[in-house]
């Protein structure tokens, strides 16, 4: 299906991790396809803390697996797609895989892997249906730069501050011209003045705007490490839970990023939706 960038204009505010935490957990649990996440931080991404326990971060395996194994198989010219799945941790058997980001003692060291870092994604692209990766925000990162360059959909992070919207639309970075572009707006006030309807009206914009709204009940399981848990346990909430109308829209996400990738839902489905 396609590579998937999850990028923000601005760093810091809108909850670009938690986001893809969010959308992966759900595709992973209602969509028959093998998913890969991601992340380019050189500092230990939330990812990691989303999807392993305490024993598997302290491993003395750390090391030989995730991103640095593979750029060192890449280097070497020995990396091919069907081998990635062997970095990777298993977060949903056959569902959902987590590739763990560096761990160099250093950030200058860690940037050189811009070099490969193509190849590392391009073999994972052959391997998956879907690769979603959690990049630096801005467009001076080369790390950043790179994947974006190589990614089939850019799932734009935002909020409902009106300085950082301002920022983005009017002054909307070139390349995304070129690219399949999704918009989600995390930490979302349904309440607030600046509702999805009035920013694209506010704002002329063409791409499709989706939203993470702020759920107490998920933020407390990232804390807590029990995302996967969380999302299983609100699978089948009906409408009047509290937390119905944060895995809806983030089921609305997710069919988004399938659509803009150019997949038809009903293929991998659980829902047939």
């Amino acid at each position: 299906m396609g590579q998937v960038a999850f990028w923000s204009n601005r760093h810091g505010q809108t909850g670009n991790s938690s986001n893809l935490i969010a959308v992966a957990t759900l595709i992973g649990m209602e969509y028959l396809t093998k998913t890969l996440v991601s992340h380019t931080h050189w500092s230990m991404s939330s990812l990691e803390s989303a999807f392993l326990n305490e024993k598997d971060m302290n491993s003395s395996e750390f090391s030989s697996l995730g991103i640095d194994a593979l750029e060192r198989l890449a280097r070497s010219n020995r990396l091919v797609p069907k081998i990635v799945k062997d970095y990777t941790d298993t977060v949903l058997r056959d569902r959902l895989e987590l590739l763990r980001g560096t761990v160099k003692p250093n950030e200058e060291m860690f940037s050189m892997i811009h070099e490969v870092i193509g190849t590392i994604f391009d073999a994972a692209k052959h391997y998956y249906n879907l690769t979603l990766i959690d990049v630096n925000s801005g467009v001076r990162n080369k790390l950043t730069h790179s994947v974006l360059t190589t990614s089939d959909v850019v799932v734009v992070n935002l909020n409902q501050n009106k300085e950082l919207l301002d920022e983005f639309f009017t002054n909307e970075p070139e390349f995304l011209k070129e690219k399949k572009v999704v918009i989600v707006l995390g930490q979302y006030d349904r309440y607030s003045k600046y509702s999805v309807a009035n920013i694209k009206r506010m704002y002329k914009t063409k791409a499709p705007i989706y939203t993470v709204p702020h759920c107490t009940g998920f933020m407390d399981a990232l804390n807590d490490k029990s995302v996967i848990q969380f999302f299983f346990r609100n699978k089948n909430v009906g409408m009047n839970h509290e937390n119905y109308y944060f895995l809806n829209e983030v089921r609305k996400l997710a069919k988004g990023i399938f659509e803009a990738a150019g997949v038809d839902t009903k293929i991998y489905s659980e829902q047939g939706a």
